[in-house]
């Protein structure tokens, strides 16, 4: 409770600061928002299931800043925000999960700004502090995380209702997800949706311009892209003592621009993972480690970033030791017209399976 007392002691000590600032129009107003969260521990492992539910409770404050100009409306006929939150947590079982600290950044882009309520969604990332990891001895029932620090991924959709020219009201849904991608084991990953009720505070009057919407776009000068991609990580496995096993592969990919800045792609990856040449080492049989699979999914177009979601299917696998379907996501920047380099995830439904580093090339 302490906790909480501080961060709104803080957030309204800055409110006050900026009520104090000279009122000089700005083109990207500032905020600072308040915020209380309710949720549930989705319980994703056999473990968790026999443990009472678990109703997290948490505080949280964000900064953020609407982009104004034409050039933001135009990507995507609306204003977009970017900002940053960081947010307390009790996931309301001491002894098992204990605490947590989220930092994340976000981008937000609102629709309907012409009328009183507005409509936004959010995607963000950064990273977690959570006080009470997995130990054999003292926390053997904590197979979520191993590590004190953590990545944190957050999706939500939500509504602010606007007071006036400086606050507004928030409601947001959110579903959160924290995970070392693999770093260390157990890692089946922390997932937990809340509801959230804030309040926030423009620095200065907000008054949307009006903007022809945007019709349809042209398309890309390069309409598809054919990509070559190395990537190196290490499985989220526990053999014989050991924690980390390399892994590495290969990913070929054909992504096809169908409109907006949305791309449908289709590939395949081999997947050397040596964690699984372990396991049949130990077993003392023949099989083969190696992993292929098809995949398939969409891609958002974001200039040099590109952000990709999909879905793959084994079909080589002979040590079958989890789903024959799992999901990938990447995020990518272009260094060159043909270089790009960037960062994965490899999960089985809510377990993630390895975070990865990766360089490509698009011929």
């Amino acid at each position: 409770m302490k906790t909480y007392h501080f961060l709104c002691i803080l957030l309204f000590s800055a409110i006050s600061f900026g009520q104090e600032t000279s009122m000089k129009p700005l083109k990207n107003p500032s905020f600072l928002g308040l915020n209380f969260e309710y949720g549930h521990i989705l319980k994703h492992t056999h473990s968790l299931r026999k443990l009472d539910n678990a109703y997290p409770s948490g505080i949280s404050i964000d900064w953020s800043k609407f982009l104004l100009q034409k050039e933001a409306w135009d990507f995507c006929n609306c204003f977009p925000k970017i900002g940053s939150e960081l947010s307390y947590y009790d996931f309301d079982n001491e002894d098992i999960l204990g605490q947590g600290v989220l930092a994340i950044g976000y981008v937000e882009p609102y629709f309907r700004t012409d009328r009183s309520f507005n409509l936004f969604f959010r995607i963000g990332l950064g990273g977690s502090y959570l006080t009470n990891p997995f130990d054999e001895i003292s926390n053997p029932i904590n197979d979520l995380y191993s590590t004190d620090l953590s990545f944190a991924l957050m999706l939500s959709i939500g509504t602010t209702y606007r007071i006036d020219e400086h606050w507004n009201l928030r409601l947001l849904a959110k579903y959160n997800h924290t995970s070392n991608g693999g770093v260390n084991t157990p890692n089946r990953g922390l997932n937990f949706p809340t509801l959230s009720l804030g309040i926030t505070r423009s620095f200065i009057p907000l008054a949307f311009p009006e903007y022809e919407k945007v019709g349809k776009r042209e398309p890309p000068k390069e309409k598809t892209r054919l990509s070559l991609t190395h990537f190196s990580g290490w499985s989220n496995t526990s053999i014989g003592g050991r924690d980390k096993f390399y892994v590495f592969g290969f990913a070929g990919k054909y992504s096809r621009w169908i409109g907006a800045r949305s791309a449908l792609t289709g590939g395949t990856e081999f997947i050397f993972d040596f964690s699984k040449r372990k396991l049949i080492q130990e077993r003392g049989d023949g099989e083969n480690f190696v992993q292929a699979a098809a995949l398939i999914g969409h891609e958002f177009w974001l200039g040099k970033v590109t952000f990709g979601q999909q879905i793959g299917v084994y079909y080589w696998n002979e040590y079958v030791n989890s789903d024959r379907v799992y999901q990938r996501y990447s995020l990518t920047y272009r260094i060159s017209s043909q270089i790009f380099a960037g960062f994965g995830l490899k999960a089985h439904r809510h377990v993630a399976d390895f975070f990865d580093l990766r360089i490509g090339y698009n011929f």
